[in-house]
């Protein structure tokens, strides 16, 4: 529920923003994201948006919202049984970082990104009911998520094509996956993406 104020609070000062000063800094955007749990080579694709506000031409506060696109599919076949499946998907995925760029051309700036992700990760699929002697009796459709929330970081750099419209593209390191205790595995994104200052 925080993390929903915070990302509607953010958006509606930046609807409302041009109206109540002439001299801000918002900005939004869109943004297209590659991720991989390395349990298995895990990979993931997310699509989002990115509101944020600069500070000054060093710090800026971003938040960024995206939602899974593709992610990890499984099927296979048993010789007792129809079939079964295993499905991994990114439900939502929430950021708020701080971003602090540094200028090395007119048109370039390479940033660092710190803050908190949180990713919900749905995992659904079909599987086999089996009878004290282990023999298969039928199959039955499961489902669950697991939520992963921390601390991130990561190095990127943008163009800026326009005084209002700049590219980007970034590598992130994710909270670690852990489905279970004394079990993690490591999280990585690459996300390209644009912005638009207003």
């Amino acid at each position: 529920m925080k993390a929903k104020l915070i990302i509607a609070s953010t958006l509606a000062a930046s609807i409302y923003s041009p109206i109540s000063s002439a001299n801000d800094n918002w900005y939004l955007g869109a943004l297209y994201n590659v991720q991989e749990i390395s349990l298995h080579k895990r990979d993931f694709t997310v699509a989002g948006l990115i509101a944020g506000y600069k500070y000054n031409d060093f710090f800026a506060l971003e938040t960024r919202l995206a939602k899974g696109k593709s992610g990890y599919t499984s099927i296979y076949d048993n010789p007792n049984s129809p079939y079964g499946s295993y499905n991994e998907d990114i439900d939502s995925q929430l950021s708020i970082l701080i971003k602090a760029s540094y200028p090395v051309f007119d048109s370039v700036k390479v940033y660092a990104l710190a803050g908190y992700s949180k990713t919900k990760l749905d995992i659904t699929g079909l599987s086999q009911i089996n009878d004290a002697n282990g023999n298969i009796t039928g199959d039955y459709p499961f489902k669950h998520s697991e939520i992963t929330d921390g601390f991130s970081y990561g190095l990127g750099f943008n163009y800026q094509i326009t005084e209002q419209f700049n590219v980007f593209m970034d590598y992130q390191v994710l909270p670690d996956f852990e489905p279970a205790r004394y079990y993690s595995n490591s999280w990585q994104s690459t996300t390209i993406g644009v912005n638009y200052a207003f």
